[in-house]
């Protein structure tokens, strides 16, 4: 485990970084054209060499080991996830409860949590990142996108059925599912990269930090959030950064995972809301205001408790 003060000159980094992305936001210079370049470039070309980059390692058992466990693991919170979703939030308006059902199943582990995993535990950490990730992304545009869609006429048969085929095309094209693929393959045949692309793609990847952080500091700054008090927000983040990851805590605990499958695992699970939560309230018609909100101060709290978390694990 890293260091108190690494761990809390990282997390000044991340603030940075993401003070200036909020800076630039407010005065335009990213503008909303510009916040979807940035997240296509992210998910499309950064994400992908970070993740590829991270399978660059020697191969062994304990890291088959470890990446087996650490997909166990998310498997096991996404279940519990869609569990709590279908259960504990009747309550709640439906414009409401989609942002936090969604919130729920997809944090912004892939842009903040794998900045934060790199500059803990390196390549080491982000390879366990990557394996724990797939199950929120196959997640995230299956059951995450039917939450907004709940008060929709029940669909036919033929309708179901393209669905999941829409579900299973967008997640084996999915540049960060390829990437884990292609990573794979390259652990496993530890076959090396040419000289030239190997330096491009180790290049790409140490963009990761800058280019997330600066990114959700831009959502942050250009979101609707109106009054900052709001006791539903309040309670989502107290589940999001409080709950879930001392659920996972204490799987890990229970079920013997070694540490860094564990601090990688609770790290992860200890995310805020993604910015793609207000993105779809925005497009389905849901409280995209109350999903501004979450985003912006569950993001602003993690920097508080996720260092708490760290020291935990």
């Amino acid at each position: 485990m890293a260091e108190i003060s690494s761990l809390l000159t990282l997390q000044g980094q991340l603030a940075l970084l993401t003070l200036i992305g909020f800076f630039l936001a407010r005065k335009g210079i990213i503008n909303a054209q510009g916040r979807k370049c940035l997240t296509d470039l992210l998910i499309n070309v950064i994400l992908p060499a970070n993740i590829i980059q991270s399978f660059l390692v020697e191969f062994s058992w304990d890291v088959l080991k470890s990446s087996a466990s650490i997909l166990v693991i998310s498997l096991a919170l996404q279940i519990g996830c869609v569990v709590l979703c279908a259960l504990g939030y009747n309550w709640l308006p439906f414009a409401r409860r989609s942002v936090y059902q969604y919130g729920t199943v997809c944090s912004n582990g892939a842009f903040l949590g794998s900045a934060l995993v790199d500059g803990i535990w390196g390549s080491s950490g982000l390879l366990l990142s990557s394996i724990y990730l797939i199950p929120q992304r196959v997640a995230m545009w299956s059951v995450g996108v039917s939450y907004f869609l709940q008060d929709e006429k029940p669909a036919s048969k033929e309708e179901m059925r393209a669905d999941r085929r829409a579900v299973l095309r967008k997640t084996f094209t999915h540049p960060c599912i390829l990437a884990v693929v292609v990573g794979m393959v390259l652990m496993a045949s530890q076959l090396p990269l040419p000289g030239f692309l190997g330096r491009t793609v180790k290049s790409l990847s140490n963009c990761n930090m800058g280019v997330s952080m600066i990114l959700i500091g831009a959502i942050i700054g250009s979101s609707r959030m109106g009054k900052l008090w709001d006791k539903d927000c309040f309670l989502y983040c107290l589940v999001r950064l409080g709950l879930i990851p001392a659920a996972v805590l204490l799987g890990c605990r229970l079920c013997g995972a070694d540490s860094l499958v564990t601090g990688v695992s609770v790290v992860l699970a200890a995310m805020p809301m993604g910015g793609v939560t207000a993105v779809l309230a925005e497009k389905y018609g849901g409280d995209s205001a109350f999903a501004s909100k979450c985003v912006a101060v569950s993001t602003v709290l993690s920097l508080i408790t996720t260092p708490l978390w760290c020291m935990v694990v």
